[in-house]
């Protein structure tokens, strides 16, 4: 059963491309367009992994993550937080402070979305 990837993120053009290059490497990738939808898609499709923007419309990613860390069903997936360079020096520290496992500037290198996705997921 191949690993299934929530991508969270407005940017549809971020999406389409990260979806088919994960999807290419033998993911399965859900998508949703904005932090709320975020939070409903990943207790609906339970992922085993959540890739999730910062800066959103509706629910900045920050809040989406502390949601999902808080609530029984969704607390124990793993969240990689993502986004362009606007905040390259605090973001690393916020992300972990909210309760994600890491965070990766945009535009990311495929080889090491896929590492990272195999490591928090172990399928190493």
């Amino acid at each position: 059963m191949p690993t299934k990837v929530l991508i969270v993120d407005d940017e549809r053009d971020i999406i389409k491309v990260t979806k088919t290059r994960l999807e290419s490497k033998g993911f399965e990738v859900v998508c949703a367009y904005d932090g709320l939808s975020g939070l409903d898609k990943a207790k609906e499709a339970k992922p085993d992994i959540v890739l999730l923007d910062l800066f959103m419309p509706v629910m900045h990613g920050y809040e989406v993550c502390k949601k999902l860390k808080q609530n029984p069903d969704t607390k124990n997936i793993p969240i990689i937080l993502f986004s362009a360079g606007l905040c390259k020096g605090s973001c690393p520290k916020e992300a972990k402070d909210v309760g994600a496992v890491d965070f990766i500037a945009k535009p990311f290198d495929d080889e090491e979305l896929v590492d990272k996705i195999k490591f928090y997921t172990k399928e190493r």
